[in-house]
């Protein structure tokens, strides 16, 4: 059976999986935000193949997905993984005048190599500098670092916390 089908009839638990694929920097980086997602009571949930959503109060914050070989469909390397925000609206906010945050922002931009046959990609400004081509999901941390994960770790920050004053 392969790994496909075997995960869409289980649905398994990213911890049950996380371990198999990546190694490492890699691998720690990972627990590292699984952690932090379960300490603010966010679920993560399969979505398809080594891929979960992450929802807090119904709403989908974005995903992790891994893989073990290379990806041509969603251009990630073999034994890696990623983080992928559901919306960039949290940035602006965060990163206004914070030129860290700006160029951990821009080394994330992701460019269009028609991967899964959407292109052609969008030209874009983002924070004050020009991309060509980018990506329709511009914005993701592949094998994310102590720097991208501050940034990951923010942007969730927010938009909880956007959600939790909403519903109040």
């Amino acid at each position: 059976m392969s790994v496909a089908k075997e995960q869409q009839k289980t649905r398994p638990k990213i911890d049950d999986i996380v371990g198999d694929i990546l190694h490492g920097n890699d691998l720690a980086s990972a627990i590292e935000l699984i952690t932090f997602i379960k300490e603010n009571k966010i679920s993560l949930r399969w979505g398809s193949t080594n891929c979960w959503h992450l929802y807090f109060k119904g709403k989908r914050l974005g995903n992790i997905r891994m893989t073990e070989k290379f990806s041509k469909n969603y251009a990630i390397p073999e034994n890696s993984w990623v983080f992928g925000p559901d919306s960039d609206d949290v940035l602006e906010v965060l990163v206004k005048n914070d030129n860290e945050l700006k160029n951990i922002v821009w080394n994330c931009i992701r460019l269009c190599t028609n991967c899964c046959n959407c292109g052609p990609g969008n030209d874009r400004v983002i924070f004050g500098k020009k991309f060509k081509n980018t990506c329709h999901g511009w914005l993701r941390m592949l094998n994310p670092g102590s720097d991208e994960m501050k940034l990951i770790k923010m942007m969730l920050t927010e938009k909880m916390h956007r959600l939790v004053n909403a519903a109040e």
